[in-house]
């Protein structure tokens, strides 16, 4: 997917209730590309950002939502891979 193509699809944020500050500021930022690249390639975005009902500021879950990507946080990408953390100390077989 080209770049035009994701802000084809982007384009729908406007009709979505942002005021067009946050939209301009979505487009022209990182968040953009990492939700467009997400897209095309169909990848899960990984974040710590939760959606926010606010049409001052796009977060990425919203726009996940927006643009038919899965986004989870990173608890859950653990839970997912099956990757456990386990914490020892000195002197109990580490």
């Amino acid at each position: 997917m080209s770049c035009g193509a994701c802000k084809q699809q982007a384009s729908g944020l406007p009709g979505a209730g942002y005021e067009p500050a946050a939209v301009a500021g979505f487009l022209a930022g990182a968040d953009y590309y990492l939700v467009s690249h997400a897209h095309a390639l169909e990848y899960t975005v990984v974040t710590h950002e939760k959606a926010a009902n606010t049409a001052k500021k796009i977060k990425i879950p919203n726009a996940c939502d927006g643009m038919n990507v899965e986004c989870i946080g990173p608890f859950d990408l653990l839970k997912r891979s099956g990757l456990k953390l386990v914490l020892e100390t000195p002197g109990n077989g580490a």
